[in-house]
């Protein structure tokens, strides 16, 4: 009968047991932006913004300049640990950084490239650091038994051998406000590709002048 409440709507919006009825749909049934508001997509889209940002700031935090003293490279995902790590003040400065590491010490912190030589696979660099005030010798592309030396002075000079790998770089000498370094790489069996006979050497030299402005 009309009015009568025997077929009373059920929850889901269906009349009595028949079915037949037009179905309105519930909240739940919505669609996903409805339910959620424009605000979870924006949000979305803001966290994908947020890890992008991070992905390609973390390694630049660890040091990556393709000249730095790790290798180059953006390397693993860091750790919260490794990138306090990345970011802790020089240990050192100057006369207190003399046969010191300059990572274990953190003055490969922002360090640059003052001159550069090559031969070649080899390449020979003089690195400074500005927070240490201190120089030292890199040398890429080289074999094992190969050698990397710099020196400030006849009396100051540090040198290291290749163990492993082609790359290696010495221990820091102090750089005061006026200062010159030499660096010298040695190939100890030569490159007969490149025509270096063994025991050639690269050198290259760098002072005070040749640091870029900061």
């Amino acid at each position: 009968m009309p009015g009568s409440r025997g077929d009373a709507e059920d929850p889901h919006g269906g009349t009595g047991d028949s079915g037949t009825g037009t179905r309105t749909a519930t909240p739940d049934e919505r669609s996903w932006l409805k339910r959620h508001g424009p605000e979870t997509l924006i949000g979305s889209v803001i966290v994908a913004a947020v890890t992008t940002v991070l992905t390609v700031t973390i390694p630049l935090l660890a040091g990556g300049d393709p000249d730095d003293d790790r290798g180059g490279g953006a390397g693993p995902v860091l750790t919260p640990s490794a990138v306090t790590a990345a970011t802790e003040p020089p240990t050192c400065t100057m006369i207190d950084c003399d046969g010191l590491d300059p990572k274990d010490t953190h003055c490969d912190r922002g360090a640059v490239t003052l001159a550069r030589e090559m031969a070649g696979s080899m390449q020979v660099s003089v690195r400074y650091s500005p927070g240490c005030r201190t120089v030292w010798g890199k040398l890429t592309g080289a074999e094992e038994g190969d050698t990397i030396e710099i020196a400030t002075s006849p009396a100051k000079k540090e040198r290291k051998a290749v163990r492993t790998g082609h790359t290696q770089y010495t221990a820091m000498l102090p750089a005061g406000q006026t200062f010159s370094a030499q660096a010298i790489g040695t190939s100890l069996k030569g490159q007969p590709a490149h025509d270096l006979p063994p025991g050639h050497q690269v050198p290259v030299g760098a002072g005070q002048n040749d640091i870029p402005p900061l």
